[in-house]
């Protein structure tokens, strides 16, 4: 799997060398534990990254947060990883003795033949929030980064003849690379004898994109090079998340959040001189909770399919709209364990994508918090570790 360590590793420098300001990651630890269950789940650390308004709609007696996160997942549901170490080792035997390793050369030639149209997406983050809360206002600082990247192999060789040519089986890499300063300001009511908050986060995200391609014979090496000479800096602008939450019962509450209200697209010519256009679009997640001291359970669903964020038609298979459900189980305050579950329901995905993908998480609290979570898809694999304390 060296390609896979590799790869993340790559994305990881690309998201931690981008502005201080960090960028956008749509989970963070404790609720990917949870299946990446987080509107109606935040607590006051999260709140900022999952829905504003929950800054405001805390049961615990905490009115101060810092959190530092990091995370990486690298998506691969074609196996796209284990072919290209199978693809390289054939190749390898096959440039050293071509005569007498013919059926090497046909392995490769089949190997690459069965990567036409596989993605592989790798994506890693990074984020930064202090929040403050009080009887009925909240405030927040957040910082986030994501690298989010995704690659095909493309102009594939058909016969033996045509492996070593350094034209044929490229791996190509389109990449998106957000940075993200947002204040989040929310505020609790009573209504009908309900509790109600709506929160609002401002946001100022910065732009960058990558554009690279590289042979899979030698994809092993120079990746981060490659990156650094392929890295665009496109654009920056404004827009604002909007939360809600409503308690429905004691323990029982709703949430909706809509991000990147104002919506935006970035214009710009790629290094192979197309013009292609960039969106990123308004989102909506509605979910619903349950909470005692014990116990948190919940679900979440997209209200909107959302575009995968690439030009390239190669990666529209990416899009999603995910359900997802889970749980945390809390011991004494000083442990809790946390499993779930999410299901990508969009329209016109592979099947591959369409696969459960499972998490889980544990989280200590030793005067500070340490959560760590893990997720797992098949052959896809990520995790995310984050640490703070509040009081």
């Amino acid at each position: 799997m060296k390609h896979y360590k590799k790869i993340l590793s790559a994305f990881c420098i690309a998201v931690l060398s981008t502005s201080a300001d960090a960028a956008s990651l749509s989970v963070e630890a404790r609720s990917l534990g949870m299946g990446n269950v987080r509107v109606a789940t935040a607590d006051i650390a999260t709140a900022p990254f999952a829905n504003p308004g929950m800054l405001a709609f805390q049961t615990s007696r905490d009115d101060f947060s810092v959190l530092l996160g990091v995370g990486a997942f690298l998506r691969d549901p074609d196996g796209v990883v284990d072919k290209i170490d199978d693809y390289q080792s054939a190749y390898d035997r096959f440039r050293a003795d071509p005569i007498n390793n013919i059926d090497d050369g046909n392995r490769a030639v089949a190997i690459a033949q069965s990567l036409e149209a596989n993605v592989l997406a790798p994506d890693a983050s990074a984020l930064l929030s202090t929040g403050f809360s009080g009887k009925t206002w909240a405030f927040a600082i957040s910082a986030r980064a994501e690298a989010v990247g995704a690659s095909t192999v493309t102009n594939i060789s058909q016969t033996v003849a045509e492996l070593p040519d350094p034209s044929k089986n490229i791996l190509e890499l389109e990449g998106v690379l957000t940075n993200e300063l947002g204040v989040s300001l929310a505020r609790s009511f009573q209504v009908l004898g309900q509790k109600i908050a709506i929160g609002i986060t401002p946001k100022y995200v910065k732009v960058d994109n990558i554009h690279l391609s590289e042979s899979i014979s030698t994809i092993d090496t120079g990746i981060g090079s490659l990156i650094d000479d392929s890295k665009n800096d496109l654009s920056d602008y404004g827009t604002f998340d909007l939360g809600f939450v409503m308690g429905l019962t004691k323990h029982t509450r709703i949430g909706l959040l809509a991000t990147n209200l104002v919506s935006q697209q970035i214009n710009y010519t790629n290094t192979f001189g197309t013009p292609v256009t960039l969106s990123f679009d308004t989102q909506a997640r509605l979910g619903v909770a349950y909470r005692n001291n014990l116990l948190t359970l919940g679900a979440d669903l997209d209200l909107i399919e959302n575009d995968a964020m690439f030009t390239s038609q190669n990666f529209q298979a990416l899009k999603s709209q995910y359900a997802s459900a889970g749980g945390e189980f809390n011991i004494y305050n000083f442990m809790q364990l946390r499993l779930g579950i999410q299901k990508n329901i969009a329209d016109g995905i592979s099947d591959a994508a369409k696969e459960n993908l499972y998490t889980a998480g544990i989280g200590f609290w030793f005067g500070f918090n340490v959560d760590l979570a893990v997720v797992s898809q098949s052959d896809s694999l990520g995790g995310f570790l984050q640490s703070g304390f509040r009081f």
